[in-house]
């Protein structure tokens, strides 16, 4: 089957769903969540889901969504051993998480490896792929914000209110900075051992704090804030073109 022309990439991560539009193999337009209801005039030839979640949360929305585009291909995406040039570091690969997967695949396209693929959101993953297309392994650590709501979360008498959060220089003077500016600080700190160690390779970020840690840390980086939506366009367009 030949590529198709009007693709809509469904990623659904832990905290929302992303919706991207491809026109064409270019990004049409993204959308989060309900806001899907809005953009009644695109039409997809395809449909491509990658889901983090549990088996039943991705079937329910599967089926939401068949029920919205009844007349397109499916396609659900997994992490393999290989796919679009790359090779799974992983023993048993689909257990490699799913976003991070893509995002390996779509920077090794983008960018011929040797790239560090850093994914700050709900979680900051960090996956290394070599010029061979070879999957390295990674690494997964909270994101900002889990840390600072794990630690809230496991101790009575750490409080404050939003309106506490406020930047100053020097050392923390308030609980609210401690915890926050802590948090911040156990990233770069483990950012920075990662760099040391692959400083030669291609930086490649996306994801909503990936940008800001590195470039508190003078890294030089591209950005790509589509970058598991890419992967899964790479990914979903070959398994249409190879399948029997």
């Amino acid at each position: 089957m030949s590529d198709v022309v009007n693709v809509l990439v469904v990623d659904v991560g832990n905290t929302s769903i992303k919706y991207t539009a491809f026109e064409a193999g270019k990004v049409l337009w993204q959308v989060r969540d309900e806001a899907l209801d809005q953009q009644t005039a695109f039409r997809p030839d395809a449909v491509y889901l990658a889901s983090v979640r549990s088996l039943e949360a991705g079937e329910a929305l599967k089926n939401q969504l068949q029920a919205r585009y009844s007349d397109c291909a499916w396609v659900d995406i997994h992490s393999s051993a290989e796919a679009c040039g790359v090779r799974n570091a992983y023993q048993e690969p689909q257990r490699l998480g799913v976003d991070r997967w893509l995002a390996v695949v779509a920077s090794y396209q983008l960018f011929g490896g040797d790239v560090v693929v850093v994914d700050a959101g709900t979680a900051i993953k960090v996956d290394m792929v070599d010029s061979s297309g070879l999957h390295l392994g990674g690494y997964i650590t909270p994101g900002l914000a889990m840390m600072e709501d794990a630690l809230l979360s496991k101790t009575a008498r750490i409080r404050y209110t939003a309106e506490e959060k406020v930047q100053a220089n020097g050392l923390p003077n308030s609980t609210a900075r401690a915890v926050t500016e802590g948090c911040y600080e156990m990233a770069l700190g483990f950012l920075e051992r990662v760099h040391k160690e692959y400083k030669h390779f291609t930086w490649v970020v996306t994801g909503g704090d990936a940008k800001t840690l590195l470039k508190a840390l003078g890294v030089d980086m591209k950005q790509e804030l589509n970058l598991v939506a890419i992967g899964a366009k790479l990914v979903g367009d070959e398994y249409l073109r190879t399948r029997v």
